[in-house]
């Protein structure tokens, strides 16, 4: 199952979380991610779950043993992306399903349209889209 060989990526995000079966249902509901996989530890506690995105995987994993998610206020030191088809779309049907948005919908001068939400245990999730080619230079970068 968690093979490369066979299609599994061979790199996936795996987040901690609070509360991982609140965790799934918010992201499915606000995100359109779909659960293909639930490990639910003898205590009937969720522990494990992973969602497929779309075109991708992200794990999610009950805190402990040093590891506990951001907070809804507290520092991120990194960020989901996730590429969609129409942003402007994913914004207001994540917005309906109760995302708090922390920032709209904007192009960005990479080349990038994308919105910005923060979930209710603090990790950030970046949605975006691929809208124009603009050389790196013209935005301060360079190819190596």
């Amino acid at each position: 199952m968690y093979d490369p060989e066979r299609g599994f990526p061979r790199v996936v995000v795996e987040l901690v979380y609070d509360d991982v079966a609140a965790a799934a249902e918010w992201l499915c509901r606000v995100f359109g991610f779909r659960e293909t996989l639930r490990q639910t530890r003898p205590d009937g506690v969720v522990g494990h779950v992973d969602l497929d995105t779309g075109g991708g995987v992200v794990m999610l994993s009950s805190a402990g043993g040093g590891l506990a998610p951001p907070g809804r206020d507290g520092p991120v030191s990194a960020r989901m992306i996730v590429y969609v088809d129409d942003v402007d779309r994913h914004f207001k049907q994540a917005v309906a399903a109760g995302a708090e948005p922390a920032h709209e919908p904007v192009d960005k001068p990479w080349g990038l349209r994308q919105y910005l939400v923060r979930d209710p245990e603090g990790h950030v999730w970046e949605f975006t889209r691929h809208v124009r080619d603009v050389p790196p230079e013209d935005w301060g970068a360079e190819l190596r």
